[in-house]
C-alpha cells in the first residue's frame, strides 16, 4: 500500500502516512475541560497503532458554550499545560495532533444551565431548545475567541487546528448553511455572506497563531438535502478558502438534524460515502483534500489515493474497532484487523443511554489500560462450549493469554446467532465479525470441534480447569392464546431459511429490531404479492436499534407499504386473525395467511447444571447467561477470559 503509507504535507505539517483519526465524541470528557487519562490513553493507543494524525473532537473556544455534556476546551490559558502533556505523548509515537476547535453555538447544552444557545438565526436546535440570533458585536467577540484558542493550541504543541464548518451544525456550520442562516445583514443571504463568519474566523486564527500554523477545514461537500448547500456551492467557495490560507480540506457530507446517518453511516450506507464530492473538490484544489465517511477498507483507501481521487483518508469507527488498524494494514495483516461493521451499537447506542461509547468487536475501547491483555502466570486447560461471538471472543482472549483452549460447537459452522443476523437486507457486513474471530482463533491454535455436543464424557476426557459456557439462545414463544396455530412461525425460522413465505398477508408480532428486519426480509424475498403488518406493544418500532439504523429502516418499511401498529398488545391468535388491545379497546385484525413471532429470545443453558463439578471454574457468558446483543456477549466473553 505505497500510496496510503506515503508521507503527506499539510502546510508545514508532515504526516508519516495518509491516515487521520476522525474527531468523534464518545462521552469520555471531564467537567474541567481538560484531557483526562481515559481520553489520553484512548488517543495514544491509536497513535501507537500507526495513525499519522489524531484530530481531537469538539474543543470549544467558549467556556459558556459546552457541547454534549462535558466538553474539552481551549478557552483559557490554564488549559495549555494539560494539553501540552497530551500532545507530547502523541508526538512520542511519531504522530501529529490537532484539535477540532469549534463554538458549539446552537448545539450547546447551555439551555440546561439557563443560557439560551446562540445561533446565526432563531430556530429549534437538535435538543428542541430555541436558539437566539447573535448580534454583530457578539459575532466579533466569538471570532476573537477562535483565534485565541488556536494560539493556545500552538502553545500546547499542537501541529495545527481543524476548523469545523460542516453539517449545518454548530456555529460555523450553521452560519454557512441556508438551512440555518436566515439573517438579513452582512452575515446572511448570499453564499459569500453566509461564509463571511468562516472567513473572519480564519483571519482571526491567522492573526493570532501565525500564517504558518496549518488549518484543516472540515466541510460538507454537499449537504444532501433540498435547500442546503450543494457541491456547486462548495466548489465556488474552495478557491476563496484557499486564498484565505486554509491548508487542507476534510470533506464530509450531509446535515446533522435531517439525516444524521449520512454523517455517521451505518447499515445500508455505501463505503466512502463522500468520495464523489471529495474527488470533485480535489480536481480544483491546490491544497490536499482528505475525506471521511465509512472508510473501513485500507486496500480501497490506498486505491483511491493511488488513482488521485483524494490525498488521504479520515477514519472514524474503524479506528475504534482496532487501534492498530494502520500498523496492521502497513504490514499486510489485513485479516488481523478487527472489523467495524457499521452497527453503531457501542459507539452511538451507548451514548444515547448516557453511557461512554464503546465497541462491539473491541470491548477495550475507552478501557485501554484496564483491559490490556496480559500473559497468564497460571497455565490452564480451557473449554469453551459454543461457537457464537461470545465463545469465539472468549477463546481468542484466553489463547492470547497463553491458555490451552478447546472450543466445541454443536452446529457444523461457527458464528451462532450472527449466522441469522446477517440474513436481512443491509446486514451482511456482520459476517466480518465471525470471519475475523474464526481466523484469529485458528492462528492462535485453538482446537475447534464442530458438529458435536459437549457431553459429560467428552468433558471428563478433556479434564478442563475452566469451562466457559456460551451456548446462546433460542426464540422465545410468548404465552399468547392460540400461539400453537399451524400458521404461526418464528423470526428465527424466517431468517435462517428454515421457513420461506413467498407471498401472502403476513403479520409480524414484535416490532423490535429483529421484527423489523424480519419484515424487511419478507418483502425482499417475496416472489409474489406480499403485504406485511407489524404489531408492537411499545410506542415506536425498533427502539432497541440505534437512530442511524432505525430511521432509515423505518423509512424503508413505510416506503415498501408495511402496516405498522404501535402501542398495540396482542391478546390472542385465531385461525387467520389476531385480537389486539389498542387505546383500551379490543379489536380484531383479519386476513393473515402467516403469523411470525419476533418476541425475543430465551437462554439455552441446560448444560451448566449437568457439568457442575466438572471443572474448577465454570462461567456462563453471552446469551446463555441472559439474551442480549452482540455488544454485551462479546464484552462478557472478553472480560471473563482476561481474568481466568
Amino acid at each position: 500500500m505505497k500510496s496510503l503509507f506515503s508521507t503527506l504535507k499539510i502546510g508545514n505539517m508532515e504526516l508519516k502516512n495518509r491516515i487521520a483519526m476522525a474527531p468523534m465524541s464518545l462521552g469520555y470528557e471531564s467537567e474541567d475541560g481538560l484531557i483526562n487519562e481515559k481520553m489520553s490513553d484512548y488517543w495514544e493507543e491509536r497513535a501507537k497503532g500507526g495513525t499519522a494524525l489524531i484530530i481531537v473532537d469538539a474543543v470549544t473556544v467558549d467556556r459558556s458554550a459546552p457541547y454534549l455534556g462535558n466538553t474539552t476546551g481551549l478557552f483559557d490559558d490554564s488549559q495549555i499545560p494539560s494539553f501540552k502533556k497530551f500532545t507530547d505523548k502523541i508526538h512520542a509515537h511519531g504522530a501529529r495532533v490537532i484539535p477540532q476547535i469549534t463554538h458549539p453555538g446552537p448545539e450547546s447544552i447551555s439551555a440546561f444551565f439557563g443560557v439560551t444557545p446562540v445561533a446565526p438565526s432563531v430556530y429549534p436546535n437538535a435538543l428542541g431548545n430555541m436558539t437566539r440570533e447573535l448580534t454583530i458585536d457578539e459575532i466579533k467577540s466569538i471570532e476573537e475567541k477562535y483565534g485565541q484558542a488556536a494560539l493556545r493550541a500552538k502553545k500546547a504543541g499542537c501541529d495545527g487546528i481543524e476548523l469545523h464548518c460542516a453539517h449545518a451544525y454548530m456555529l460555523a456550520g450553521a452560519f454557512l448553511s441556508p438551512l440555518r442562516n436566515k439573517r438579513t445583514d452582512i452575515y446572511g443571504g448570499s453564499l459569500d455572506n453566509r461564509a463571511r463568519f468562516v472567513f473572519e474566523v480564519i483571519d482571526s486564527i491567522k492573526e493570532k497563531a501565525g500564517e504558518d500554523f496549518p488549518i484543516i477545514l472540515r466541510m460538507s461537500g454537499d449537504e444532501k438535502i433540498p435547500g442546503g448547500n450543494t457541491l456547486d456551492d462548495m466548489l465556488y467557495l474552495v478557491p476563496k478558502f484557499i486564498e484565505r490560507g486554509i491548508s487542507a480540506f476534510e470533506v464530509s457530507g450531509g446535515t446533522q438534524y435531517e439525516k444524521p446517518w449520512n454523517i455517521i453511516p451505518c447499515h445500508g450506507t455505501e463505503e466512502f460515502i463522500n468520495l464523489k464530492e471529495a474527488k470533485k473538490i480535489k480536481e480544483i484544489s491546490s491544497i490536499p483534500v482528505i475525506t471521511v465517511g465509512k472508510i473501513n477498507d485500507p486496500n480501497l483507501a490506498d486505491n483511491m489515493i493511488e488513482k488521485g481521487y483524494i490525498d488521504g483518508v479520515v477514519i472514524g469507527r474503524a479506528l475504534l474497532a482496532d487501534s492498530e488498524f494502520a500498523n496492521k494494514a502497513k504490514t499486510g495483516r489485513i485479516e488481523d484487523v478487527a472489523p467495524c461493521v457499521g452497527c453503531g451499537l457501542g459507539c452511538i447506542g451507548e451514548q444515547s443511554k448516557r453511557k461512554p461509547g464503546t465497541c462491539v468487536i473491541n470491548p477495550a475501547l475507552g478501557r485501554e489500560k484496564e483491559l490490556e491483555i496480559k500473559s497468564t502466570n497460571k497455565f490452564k486447560r480451557v473449554l469453551v462450549i459454543g461457537g457464537g461471538v461470545a465463545g469465539l471472543e472468549a477463546a481468542r482472549v484466553a489463547a492470547l493469554r497463553g491458555h490451552d483452549v478447546t472450543l466445541i460447537e454443536k452446529e457444523n459452522k461457527l458464528g451462532g446467532q450472527i449466522n441469522i443476523a446477517v440474513m436481512p437486507p443491509f446486514k451482511q457486513s456482520l459476517s466480518k465479525w465471525v470471519i475475523y474471530l474464526t481466523k484469529q482463533i485458528e492462528k492462535l491454535g485453538v482446537k475447534v470441534i464442530l458438529g458435536s455436543e459437549a457431553t459429560e464424557e467428552f468433558v471428563e476426557q478433556l479434564n478442563p480447569y475452566t469451562i466457559m459456557i456460551a451456548t446462546g439462545a433460542e426464540a422465545s414463544i410468548p404465552p399468547i392464546k392460540g400461539v400453537e396455530n399451524e400458521k404461526v412461525t418464528t423470526s428465527h425460522k424466517i431468517l435462517s431459511g428454515e421457513k420461506y413465505i413467498p407471498r401472502g398477508n403476513v403479520l409480524v408480532i414484535g416490532g423490535g429490531m429483529v421484527g423489523c428486519e424480519t419484515a424487511e426480509m419478507l418483502k425482499h424475498n417475496a416472489r409474489g404479492k406480499m403485504n406485511v403488518t407489524i404489531v408492537e406493544a411499545l410506542e415506536d418500532i425498533a427502539l432497541d436499534d440505534v437512530p442511524n439504523n432505525k430511521i432509515p429502516m423505518t423509512k424503508r418499511l413505510i416506503a415498501n407499504g408495511a402496516n405498522i401498529y404501535t402501542e398495540t398488545k396482542v391478546d390472542s391468535i385465531k385461525e387467520n386473525s389476531i385480537v389486539v388491545e389498542r387505546n383500551g379497546k379490543k379489536e380484531e385484525l383479519i386476513g393473515f395467511t402467516d403469523i411470525v413471532l419476533a418476541c425475543g429470545a430465551k437462554s439455552v443453558n441446560q448444560i451448566s447444571e449437568t457439568l457442575k463439578g466438572s471443572a474448577e471454574e465454570i462461567h456462563v457468558i453471552g446469551d446463555a447467561k441472559d439474551p442480549r446483543r452482540a455488544l454485551e456477549a462479546i464484552r462478557e466473553g472478553s472480560e471473563i477470559a482476561r481474568i481466568i
